[in-house]
């Protein structure tokens, strides 16, 4: 798909960009994760959760340009 919009003469591969993003959840030392039914009326149900995402994004030009990679 992407050959056919580059064969366009008033599309410039510099001004094509494709980005593309991770994340990865890091939990916290200490912290519990814990799957109960929806009917489950324990102690433990809606325990807080100490969790870090961390996301990673990249951005390339169809000439091979790239921005710098970005880590949130």
């Amino acid at each position: 798909m992407i050959g056919k919009v580059l064969q366009d003469l008033a599309i410039l591969a510099k001004n094509v960009y494709n980005i593309d993003k991770t994340g990865v959840m890091l939990s916290m030392l200490g912290s519990v994760k814990v799957l109960v039914g929806k009917d489950n009326t324990q102690d433990y149900r809606g325990v807080r959760v100490k969790r870090t995402i961390v996301t990673t994004i990249k951005c390339i030009s169809a000439d091979s340009r790239y921005l710098n990679l970005m880590i949130i």
